[in-house]
């Protein structure tokens, strides 16, 4: 008998694999990978947050100082209060980042890691119907878009949705990686202020297994959740003091939301206001989860993760992240369930077989989608286009002046979004020490309502001034300050563009 061929032997390993292939590059594959691809596009954007700036100038200052700053370095007003940097070691990694790789490669890594967010969201529906899983991600998606970009709050939306996955893998059985959980809120602590919400997570799951436990005494599962859940948040209660700042981080987070000037003035720690189109798809995560509810009783769990969701997220507009992040997986779960349940009673069947040219097809779908995707994120990020937009939000042009004038000002008064801006440029000189800027929990509330007062032309705006030695404004051309500055004998325009205006005391004239 003749040996057979070597090509004999391949046959078949060609040909599983060919149908191995096929079955990967199928509808699912195309929808859900060009979903997720779309998706990281979305999240890697230009820099636009008021705070980048003064984030990168204190993780330099810590960077060159080898300490964290005890107290305010920025402002004049504010030097003496003592300043817990919650954001330190975010701070640090930033500046690292940008001084070694620069502004490109911190937009990618934010935008990357608010894409690992939703890839644990999608970890914990994927079984559920890839068409329902590609529209809840999308939504999801776009319902946050207001909120994404390289800004330390997207470590708290991760770090929830790796908590989140923890939890739901712990209370079905399936895992025990949230026995992992005290040492992510060691980190947790270090990298963002909003470590606390890891504890609201973690009280919905024990409120719910408490629920369980006193209606299903007999089932030992949920009192035994109930004792690892509390032994898991007492250690991890713990682990937050592991910080530089030990005992003072603990008061930090309450310290925040419970600042009457912040929730007032500052617009992210407002609540959302639906007449603006870009809350819209939060809106519609809302009305999705409410007949969604209606369709298919939620679990108690469940139930209790999406109201502490919306009343976070009603409370204040930053914490649509934080909404998405808890609603995501429960909405796309109970459409999945619900659609399973009816299709199982219609008998509808929708399995195709697998075909070679939709795979074909699936892939070059795929390629197109990718470049376009990087086409789209290049035209974002690349340094031009962000040097432009830059010119268009903050003074800039407003900033060279004052640089090449060294002699004018002792004492400035800024708009609140600049003073990250300016203190980034400026700082350590003296006379260019910003009147406020963005850290609000440090700037405190009299200060906030100093700046109201002058900023909005309260009756007491001239006196304030006064008080605060304020010898120069840089202010946004057409705010009403400058526009009553104008006005005013003892007080000369010296410099304005479609931006910013430059206004200075006549006795302050060089």
């Amino acid at each position: 008998m003749q040996d057979a061929s070597p090509a004999t032997y391949r046959t078949p390993s060609l040909t599983a694999d060919g149908l191995r292939l096929t079955e990967r590059l199928s509808a699912r594959t195309l929808l859900l990978g060009g979903v997720l691809m779309v998706i990281l596009g979305l999240f890697i954007g230009v820099e636009q947050d008021p705070d980048f700036w003064w984030h990168l100038r204190i993780g330099r200052w810590m960077v060159e100082n080898g300490r964290l700053p005890g107290s305010d370095i920025f402002t004049f007003t504010a030097s003496s209060h003592a300043w817990t940097d919650h954001e330190y070691l975010t701070e640090i990694l930033m500046w690292l980042t940008y001084s070694m790789f620069g502004l490109t490669a911190l937009v990618v890594a934010f935008g990357v890691l608010t894409w690992s967010g939703f890839w644990l969201m999608f970890r914990q529906v994927r079984q559920q119907p890839f068409a329902i899983v590609g529209v809840g991600l999308t939504v999801a998606a776009v319902a946050g878009a207001p909120i994404w970009g390289p800004r330390a709050q997207m470590i708290t939306f991760a770090l929830s949705c790796l908590e989140l996955y923890w939890l739901r893998g712990y209370l079905s059985g399936r895992s025990r990686a949230l026995n992992y959980f005290p040492l992510v809120m060691a980190l947790w602590a270090n990298l963002h202020g909003g470590w606390v919400i890891g504890f609201a997570w973690l009280g919905v799951a024990l409120v719910a297994e408490l629920i369980a436990w006193a209606w299903d005494q007999e089932n030992p599962a949920h009192r035994m959740h109930v004792r690892r859940l509390v032994i898991i948040g007492a250690v991890s209660a713990a682990a937050v003091a592991v910080t530089p700042h030990f005992l003072e981080l603990y008061p930090y987070p309450f310290q925040t939301q419970g600042s009457e000037a912040q929730q007032r003035l500052i617009v992210e720690w407002a609540s959302p206001n639906f007449h603006n189109v870009e809350l819209r798809p939060f809106e519609l995560m809302i009305f999705l989860a409410v007949v969604g509810f209606a369709l298919k009783r939620p679990s108690i769990y469940d139930l209790l993760l999406v109201l502490l969701g919306l009343g976070l997220a009603l409370q204040n507009v930053r914490n649509v992240a934080l909404f998405v992040a808890a609603a995501t997986p429960v909405l796309i779960n109970t459409y999945g369930q619900w659609w399973r349940e009816l299709a199982a009673g219609h008998r509808w069947t929708f399995n195709l077989p697998p075909r070679r040219g939709f795979a074909a097809i699936t892939a070059a779908v795929l390629i197109l989608i990718a470049l376009v995707t990087s086409v789209r994120v290049y035209g974002n990020v690349n340094p031009e286009h962000q040097a432009a937009l830059d010119s268009q939000t903050y003074p800039v042009a407003a900033a060279d002046w004052l640089a090449a004038h060294p002699e004018v000002g002792t004492r400035m008064f800024n708009q609140y979004g600049w003073g990250g801006y300016l203190a980034y440029r400026f700082y350590p000189q003296p006379n260019r020490k910003v009147f406020i800027f963005g850290e609000a929990a440090l700037m405190g509330d009299g200060l906030l309502n100093d700046y109201e007062h002058i900023y909005a032309l309260h009756s007491d705006w001239k006196t304030l001034l006064d008080r605060y030695g304020i010898d120069y404004v840089v202010e946004n051309k057409g705010d009403p300050l400058p526009n009553v500055l104008a006005t005013q004998p003892d007080w000369t325009l010296v410099y304005q563009d479609s931006v910013a205006v430059i206004y200075i005391r006549k006795a302050a004239t060089p």
